[in-house]
């Protein structure tokens, strides 16, 4: 049976470090993921209203193009970003 271990004030502190780091980190992702999305879909549904309106709208090939698509916007924004750091 697993016993709880008192944590001293070396453990609380680091504990609270990296509860902070962890956090701060997640916001950061979630923030580039929103921005992210922002420019993905942003281009898809531009894409796909102009498909719309033609006369005969291939809307398989918008979404074979989908993934593509995420991968332009991933190799263009997250490679840079992460050279940065």
């Amino acid at each position: 049976m697993a016993r709880y271990r008192t944590k001293d004030e070396t453990d609380l502190t680091w504990n609270r470090t990296r509860r902070q780091l962890t956090r701060d980190l997640d916001t950061r992702i979630q923030n580039l993921r929103e921005e992210l999305l922002n420019e993905i879909l942003t281009g898809a549904w531009e894409k796909y209203t102009d498909e719309l309106s033609k006369d005969k709208p291939n809307l398989v090939e918008l979404e074979d193009a989908a993934t593509r698509w995420v991968e332009d916007v991933l190799r263009r924004q997250l490679k840079p970003r992460a050279i940065e750091v």
